[in-house]
């Protein structure tokens, strides 16, 4: 079931639309081959170590999946007796636990697959599909049922499921009347680096925010200021990439941990390559401020965890007094931050005044720097009287949204 050592297998990375080139381009660097993109995600080719690279340097991705088996589910039945051929007692015992979700995707000519030189959509999107595979808590349970009934005939007991914590996470995407079966490399979502506790309202996910700054080319040399930075995550991200900071190290286990074949020497291995890697210090000014000090007390608390408390100057300020921080006098750089949305009843005629500060105030106070917004409402957008010179469609979430890039 699992390849060799230095065999290289395919997998699938997952991102939200949109990210799909920027993950991408960080498995190129990192060595992938066949790097190829689709809908939600991108297919590539790696030996072990560098899947391992991969779970541990990846900024963006949100899961990597080595798929086990792709084949046409265009009913319940057809899904119970597929499934049950796979030879599930290679990777669990009675001793493990699993859990299976899944995902149904409408409107795709091809399904997601793990064969070499086939066409692919990820598992991105839970919708019905008109197959008879309308429900994911159903397909999951007929999955279920058959890896249960499989185990039970081979070694005369079953595991247990738990989907708190499972030893073996495994994805069912269903696609154009096919399935494929996945075993998740990563355990918990990649966006999950350990150092955010502390959060505000409405937190940008970190692999969002690695995200903004691939697309926005930050290479780690230019100063980075978020006037409303909230719990920070858009700074202390920064401060991780220009320091080279895996964003997995603060991780205490992935799923491949679990896996039979894991190998903990080469994984070490990798482990201390990373490390060996780390800058001690960051090579560019970064700044954040808000007004609500408990956002920067917040923000504070993750940056420690994140082990960048020394790279980041924080200030409670209002956005209406963001200036030019005293360290970079005389120089410009990046105002990047995620301005909130007025999602909520009231807010959006509080907040037109907060947008008109972007072009009213900030030019005056920023000459020559750039501006990168990531905005989630489009009325509130037209109160910035600024040309836009990059426009981006982003998923937050639930909310669509489009990164805008200005020059004051």
């Amino acid at each position: 079931m699992f390849p060799e050592l230095q065999t290289p297998a395919a997998y699938f990375a997952t991102a939200p639309r949109g990210i799909e080139t920027v993950t991408a381009r960080e498995l190129t660097r990192l060595g992938a081959t066949e790097v190829r993109t689709v809908i939600g995600g991108v297919h590539f080719l790696a030996p072990k170590k560098l899947l391992y690279r991969a779970c541990l340097e990846l900024r963006t991705a949100h899961r990597i999946l080595f798929p086990l088996r792709e084949f046409a589910a265009q009913n319940p039945e057809m899904l119970y007796s597929q499934s049950r051929r796979v030879k599930w007692e290679s990777l669990l015992n009675p001793e493990k636990t699993f859990a299976v979700y899944a995902t149904l995707e409408r409107g795709r000519t091809a399904p997601p697959t793990g064969r070499r030189g086939k066409p692919g959509t990820p598992p991105h999107v839970a919708a019905k599909q008109q197959n008879g595979i309308t429900h994911t808590q159903y397909a999951a349970l007929k999955v279920k049922d058959a890896i249960v009934d499989r185990l039970r005939q081979e070694q005369g007991a079953r595991p247990n499921v738990d989907t708190q914590n499972p030893d073996f996470r495994l994805h069912a995407h269903f696609a154009a009347g096919r399935c494929t079966l996945s075993l998740d490399a990563s355990g918990g979502s990649l966006h999950e680096r350990g150092y955010r506790l502390e959060t505000t309202e409405a937190p940008l996910r970190e692999t969002l925010a690695a995200s903004i700054l691939e697309l926005l080319d930050w290479d780690g040399a230019t100063p980075l200021y978020d006037p409303l930075c909230g719990s920070g995550t858009l700074v202390i991200e920064a401060a991780m990439r220009a320091r080279n900071i895996p964003p997995g190290l603060l991780r205490p286990q992935f799923g491949l941990h679990r896996w039979p074949d894991f190998d903990q020497r080469l994984w070490d291995e990798v482990v201390q390559e990373a490390r060996s890697r780390i800058l001690p210090k960051s090579p560019v000014g970064l700044f954040g401020s808000d007004s609500d000090p408990k956002a920067i007390a917040a923000a504070q608390a993750n940056a420690a965890r994140a082990g960048v408390t020394e790279d980041i100057q924080w200030f409670v300020r209002g956005a209406e007094q963001a200036i030019v921080p005293r360290d970079l006098s005389g120089q410009t750089g990046l105002l990047l931050s995620n301005p909130p949305y007025g999602a909520r009843l009231g807010d959006e005629a509080d907040l037109k005044t907060l947008y008109r500060t972007f072009s009213s105030v900030w030019p005056l106070r920023f000459p020559g720097w750039k501006l990168a917004l990531l905005v989630g409402n489009l009325n509130l957008a037209r109160e910035i009287e600024l040309p836009a010179a990059l426009k981006i469609k982003l998923d937050n979430g639930p909310l669509e949204c489009r990164l805008l890039q200005f020059q004051l």
